[in-house]
């Protein structure tokens, strides 16, 4: 037996999980890693086992780009596993149907390994399948409204749980902190994104520039992304940076932070795409949008040593 009472094939199955979480991670959610880097090293596992439960919904919504089905089924499969947890759950005939995935056992933990998912932590993440499920089965944004909102169901959702995992007692006024960050940061990003929100190859969900916002400059989704009304996207782009903008007031008067800086920082990430975003003037197909790779941790860095976000 390992220390604790943990079987030593369990430990080495959660290393293992782990460490698929942040390989994972590394590759393909490069800004969450960095940010998770910032946690009081015991909560680390915890943040990279949310953060690539989040990464493995919008490789569903990627996947559903041309076939909305397979999406919804990638997401079906794993409420069915959040349900059951690592050990499985019964198939639709009574057979065992198996859910071992690296994500489902470092999502549980040493503690609940074998007994489920804490219920506490269940909603938030279903809640999280189901917004990214929106992105597969419901209309266009309508307002911009709605688009703010489905940022705050994706990142701020997700940047609010983690700062609860590294906090507990955390403040009413810092958690709302860590979900505005995370609600930006989810915007900048689907800005970024928007050269692949058009439905097919490289999917990253719906055109995040809603219709009305669309009908006043004169627009369609489809003359988005065919280049002929580059002037009237960017003003589009604009006005969505700004509701962006906006959710990262809170932070400017946060003050020294505690444990939960890790996802507060993505607020940090956030303004800093805003920033490259606005010097593009508002193109969202500029060649340049992203942070360089070794000046994004030292904006980090930067940050946590100021201890704000």
């Amino acid at each position: 037996m390992a220390d604790g009472g943990v079987a030593d094939g369990e430990l080495e199955n959660g290393a293992g999980a782990l460490a698929y979480c942040l390989t994972e991670l590394r590759r393909e959610d490069r800004d969450r890693y960095l940010t998770l880097l910032f946690a009081p090293r015991p909560a680390r596992p915890a943040l990279a086992a949310l953060y690539a439960f989040n990464l493995e919904c919008a490789r569903a919504v990627s996947a559903g780009g041309q076939q909305p089905l397979l999406g919804q089924m990638r997401l079906q499969w794993w409420r069915d596993g959040l349900t059951a947890g690592p050990a499985g759950v019964e198939g639709a005939e009574g057979g065992a149907e198996n859910h071992a995935h690296p994500v489902l056992t470092a999502l549980a933990g040493p503690k609940d390994r074998g007994q489920g998912l804490a219920p506490d932590l269940l909603a938030p993440l279903h809640g999280l399948l189901a917004a990214r499920e929106r992105d597969l089965t419901a209309l266009p944004f309508a307002t911009l409204a709605d688009v703010v909102a489905q940022a705050e169901a994706t990142g701020g959702a997700l940047a609010a749980l983690a700062a609860r995992k590294l906090d507990a007692d955390l403040a009413a006024r810092s958690l709302a902190a860590a979900r505005a960050a995370g609600t930006a940061y989810a915007l900048a990003g689907m800005l970024r994104a928007i050269p692949y929100q058009q439905p097919g190859r490289g999917y990253q969900g719906r055109l995040c520039l809603p219709q009305d916002l669309l009908a006043a400059h004169g627009l369609t989704a489809a003359e988005v992304w065919s280049g002929t009304k580059a002037g009237a996207v960017a003003a589009c782009v604009a006005q969505v940076a700004a509701a962006a903008s906006q959710q990262l007031a809170p932070l400017a008067n946060l003050g020294p932070t505690g444990p939960a800086l890790s996802p507060l920082l993505h607020g940090s990430l956030a303004r800093a795409y805003l920033r490259r975003l606005a010097r593009a003037c508002y193109d969202p197909f500029a060649p340049d949008l992203g942070l360089h790779p070794l000046g994004r941790p030292l904006l980090l860095c930067w940050r946590a040593l100021l201890r704000r976000p």
